[in-house]
């Protein structure tokens, strides 16, 4: 079991209750619990998603450095691959470790068991592994059409997760610097903010793209805490 910090804050607030973990959101009134059982749908569809086109070989090893709710990971994982998850904010860390464990489905728990869920900071973890991934994975969710209307589960995710374009792209630079890996990136398909990277490919579908990048394996300290 992991041990998690929790942040005090007045707005966002974790509850225990009889049936798991709920995170509340004191001034909008709303609240939200996370079952994986339900992500039922998306893994039945996964042969047509469009990570299935990125992502064509079996088996590989991918570091999916923004993890979320583990949505994209469930997909990944599901097409037969084996994924570290790394989240750094404790309100999500505590759902994802609450719904792995509530799993009832037999499918849906041997797909969580290719998902290797940890605590901390994605380029800390890049900096200190010796661990080599075939993919490293990036989903920095915000920069997106803000004119769409949200889920519930990305409204959150946009007031409990922290956000900066400049520190996304210092750590995709550093990224790049560190490993050997293929990296991807997915953005919203109407936006640019990572044009700035020599990007190989991109792939695009109907609201997302993803795009390709290949690590250098060098050095250069650029990210800062």
């Amino acid at each position: 079991m992991l041990s998690i910090p929790l942040p005090a804050s007045p707005k966002i607030t974790l509850h225990k209750t009889s049936d798991g973990y709920v995170i509340r959101d004191n001034e909008k009134n709303m609240k939200m619990s996370l079952s994986f059982d339900d992500y039922s749908k998306i893994l039945l569809d996964n042969k047509k998603h469009q990570l299935n086109k990125i992502f064509k070989a079996k088996n590989s090893s991918i570091l999916d450095c923004t993890g979320g709710f583990a949505r994209d990971a469930a997909v990944l994982a599901s097409l037969g691959n084996n994924i570290t998850l790394i989240d750094r904010n404790p309100l999500i860390m505590s759902l994802l470790v609450d719904a792995r464990e509530k799993i009832k489905s037999d499918d849906i728990r041997y797909i969580f068991s290719r998902i290797k869920i940890r605590f901390g900071n994605c380029i800390e973890f890049i900096r200190n592994t010796s661990k080599h991934f075939d993919y490293i994975y990036f989903d920095f969710m915000f920069n997106i059409n803000k004119s769409a209307l949200p889920s519930k589960n990305e409204q959150f995710l946009r007031e409990i997760v922290k956000n900066d374009i400049n520190e996304n792209i210092d750590i995709i630079h550093e990224t790049i610097q560190r490993v050997k890996s293929k990296i991807i990136i997915k953005e919203h398909i109407s936006s640019n903010d990572y044009d700035i990277f020599d990007i190989i490919n991109t792939y695009k579908g109907k609201t997302v793209k993803y795009h390709l990048l290949e690590g250098k394996s060098g050095y250069r300290k650029i990210y800062k805490q």
